[in-house]
Parts: structure tokens; C-alpha cells; sequence
């Protein structure tokens, strides 16, 4: 029936916040009673899962080119295929974008989780999750730019520092 309500809601982004502040509550009541058994572990297993769901899919909103980049492009570099079929002016393009908007994104994030999980504990553990997960695809987006570039990039001067994104990340992950 949850799945069934869920579908109400247009993007699925939307409905997997619907679930997971409806499992949750499943959850909460369970662990409350002292109910530690298939249906508790059921449902743990379906609340882990739509975060991840979630989590994605927020990302995407900003961050889309960049996943698909990284998951389109790890592959080439990372394992010895051809290195000339690497998009370096989309790489570039990226890297500038990110550096631009990085501060709005993780705001835009912010009010996105704020907006989605009433509950304050649970909008908390998913917005470390989304910054979480942000904070890894940008690494292995740098990654890529430093396999590519051994002696530097020339756009290096748009690489944002991962301790500056970290800082960023933990301002926001205690301040909910």
C-alpha cells in the first residue's frame, strides 16, 4: 500500500522520501515494542535502500553530468582503455561548473533534505549521506582529472580543495 501512495508523487525522488519517512515510522514503532525480527530487518533493508535512492537522485538534480561523467569515464582511464576517447573539454567544462556553484549546490541540498524529512534525526542521517556521496563522486571526478594530467591541468586553478568541501560538508551535517 506504501508503494501504492508513493506512486502519487511525480518524481522518485519525491516518492522515495514519502517511504522513507513512512518506514521509518514502521521502524521506529517496531524497535519501540521490542519487535527484532524478520519484519524489523525487512524493513531496515527497504529504509537503507530508498536512501540510497534518494541520495542519488538529488544528487543527479546538480550533479547528474558529473556522476555520468565519472561512471562513463573511470572505466577508460582507471583500466588502461583508450585514453584518447577521454572528453577533456567536458572535463574541463565540469570542473568549472562545480567550482562555481559547489557553495549554492550543497544550500540547494540543504533545503531539499530540510523540506523532504521532518523528522530531524532522519533528514540529519540522509543529508550526511547525500554530502557524503557528493564529496566522493567529486573525488573520483579528481582523480580522473590528475590520471589525465600527471604534471598538472591547465584549468587547475578551478580545482576546489577537498578539505574546502569537507568543511563545507561538516557546517552543514552539524547545523540541520
Amino acid at each position: 500500500m506504501q508503494e501504492r501512495l508513493a506512486r502519487l508523487h511525480t518524481t522518485r525522488k519525491q516518492q522515495a522520501a514519502f517511504l522513507i519517512n513512512n518506514y521509518e515510522l514502521i521502524v521506529s514503532i517496531l524497535a519501540e515494542r521490542g519487535a527484532r525480527g524478520e519484519d524489523s530487518v525487512h524493513f531496515e533493508q527497504l529504509l537503507d535502500s530508498l536512501k540510497s535512492v534518494f541520495v542519488e537522485e538529488q544528487l543527479s538534480v546538480d550533479y547528474g553530468r558529473m556522476i555520468a561523467y565519472v561512471k562513463q569515464t573511470e572505466p577508460m582511464v582507471l583500466q588502461g582503455a583508450d585514453r584518447s576517447r577521454v572528453d577533456l573539454g567536458t572535463m574541463e567544462h565540469l570542473l568549472r561548473s562545480f567550482h562555481e556553484t559547489w557553495k549554492q549546490g550543497i544550500e540547494g541540498i540543504h533545503r531539499d533534505v530540510v523540506k523532504s524529512f521532518p523528522n530531524l534525526t532522519v533528514g540529519m542521517d540522509v543529508l550526511k549521506q547525500v554530502l557524503t556521496q557528493m564529496l566522493l563522486y567529486y573525488t573520483r571526478f579528481l582523480d580522473l582529472v590528475k590520471e589525465m594530467f600527471p604534471n598538472g591541468a591547465p584549468f587547475a586553478q578551478y580545482i576546489l580543495s577537498i578539505s574546502t568541501l569537507m568543511n563545507e560538508i561538516k557546517n552543514f551535517s552539524t547545523n540541520f
